[in-house]
């Protein structure tokens, strides 16, 4: 057939046309509706007292609408929310929204509207691979009943961190400005073309912030996981050590010293290995190494990055390592961050309520940071040095079978568990000679025992020695006399 027919030209001109409008940036006005106000009232909870919640905070971001009735957020604005109200720049009604979808780690989520009338006159914000570096960016922002207001700021280099203390690392665009922004999620275009650069989602008094990079906010809109390499590693830059695992001087490279079981290198990557190189860009001794276009970064990016032109996602990464004195190349899969083995929770709190179980009135609890850190700012020096250790040093699994860490954290005073109002902060070891690996587990090691007596070990090596008829009597009368509603809350 020499010509293609009409109907079948038009359909193959009309799909290039789609994907063309598609792909192509599209610049945002300087009164666009779609820079949102977004009003949170939150409950947070009590780590110290974990049956309780502090007092309601209200908390104030930008959201940018993306289409579908879905606005992007920051996700720390919305942790432990209860009621969540929208406004468009100029109007006086709210709406009500719900979270669709979150990611802890890159620090966005996305919520959701039902109501249809919500999308009239908003236009989706695109955001694209490409980014600016370095470049000047201009800032929109939506406060109260005023119109959008835009401030200047320059995007200095890509760098790459945790967001607000997640688990991975992930690209960010380190900012400097001038003036006065809050860094809760207004929108970063290039001030020429005034295409989507970022989010704002830090901001120092300094005039010092970052900026999630547009193509990591567009994987995370298109729904897609995000790779995580699996593995720490620690500088290797004193010419001792280097001697001993046998590096020649002019070689580079990094030292593993941490898997996370169940991750993509888990059973490939052993620890002590030298890492030299990744995806053929060469490690130097600090863990850095230099790309064509961003110049020096972190080895993470090589893992963590979903920027289109190198991302790793979805890829088989080729890692050169030196081991037993000897190069060798392996490929590594990349999957997304094994929740699991997070054996300690730290960073944020990734919306995870604090569990507690309570026996014959005295609280036991699963070791997180969070609970740590409740203890106001100088926390490292009010709790307990063993805790503190644990929390340093074993946050993350040695093997998968391991478990939580339950300790007690309180004694709620009543006579009959007198002899033991003084202890706080010890872990818990075992139970009538069984080990605990988690809250559930302690319930039914107590629930199902059938000796008549309970026997808790600590760590220090003493123990709370209870009938097991007492355990229950202890706890009523605890829940009547303190207000506590119940022996758990799991």
């Amino acid at each position: 057939m020499k010509f293609l027919s009409p109907i079948l030209s038009f359909l193959i001109l009309s799909i290039c046309f789609s994907v063309s409008l598609k792909s192509k940036p599209v610049p945002v006005a300087s009164q666009d509706p779609s820079i949102l106000q977004i009003k949170v009232t939150v409950l947070y909870p009590n780590y110290i007292q974990p049956w309780r919640f502090k007092n309601p905070e209200i908390r104030q971001s930008t959201g940018i609408y993306i289409g579908e009735n879905r606005i992007l957020v920051p996700a720390q604005a919305i942790y432990f929310y209860s009621n969540i109200e929208v406004k468009k720049p100029d109007t006086l009604k709210v709406y009500t929204a719900e979270v669709e979808r979150i990611d802890a780690d890159l620090g966005l989520a996305i919520l959701k509207l039902n109501d249809s009338s919500f999308q009239k006159d908003l236009k989706a914000v695109i955001f694209q691979s490409e980014v600016f570096l370095p470049g000047t960016g201009t800032v929109m922002e939506s406060k109260d009943q005023r119109n959008l207001e835009e401030k200047k700021l320059r995007m200095i280099r890509m760098d790459i961190d945790s967001y607000a203390s997640g688990y991975v690392e992930y690209p960010y665009i380190e900012i400097q400005s001038e003036e006065k922004l809050d860094g809760v999620g207004e929108l970063v275009l290039d001030v020429t073309s005034r295409i989507p650069q970022g989010i704002l989602y830090q901001f120092k008094e300094n005039g010092m912030g970052k900026m999630i990079p547009s193509f990591s906010i567009k994987h995370f809109i298109d729904g897609k996981s995000f790779p995580f390499k699996g593995f720490r590693f620690k500088p290797l830059v004193d010419s001792a050590s280097r001697n001993d695992y046998g590096l020649r001087k002019d070689d580079l490279g990094v030292l593993v010293a941490e898997i996370y079981p169940g991750s993509s290198t888990d059973g490939i990557l052993k620890l002590e290995d030298v890492i030299l190189e990744v995806s053929n860009y060469k490690i130097d001794p600090k863990g850095y190494f230099d790309h064509p276009k961003f110049g020096k970064l972190n080895m993470s990016y090589l893992f963590h990055n979903t920027n289109e032109s190198d991302s790793a996602f979805d890829k088989k990464i080729k890692v050169k390592v030196f081991r037993n004195k000897k190069p060798i190349t392996i490929e590594l899969e990349s999957k997304p961050l094994n929740e699991t083995a997070i054996r300690i929770p730290h960073g944020n709190t990734r919306s995870q309520m604090p569990k507690y179980l309570m026996l014959a009135g005295i609280i036991f609890q699963e070791l997180s940071e969070h609970y740590l850190t409740e203890h106001g700012n100088q926390w490292r020096n009010r709790v307990s040095k063993e805790l503190l250790y644990l929390n340093d040093f074993y946050r993350i699994k040695r093997n998968s079978k391991e478990g939580k860490v339950i300790f007690l954290s309180q004694v709620v005073p009543l006579s009959g568990n007198k002899a033991y109002h003084m202890t706080h902060q010890l872990v818990l070891k075992s139970v009538n000679g069984q080990e605990i690996s988690s809250l559930e587990d302690l319930r039914n090691v107590v629930n199902q025992n059938e000796l008549p007596y309970i026997r808790f070990t600590l760590n220090d090596g003493s123990e709370l020695i209870f009938k097991k008829e007492e355990i229950n009597s202890l706890n009523e009368e605890a829940k009547k006399s303190f207000q506590i509603p119940s022996d758990s809350n799991f």
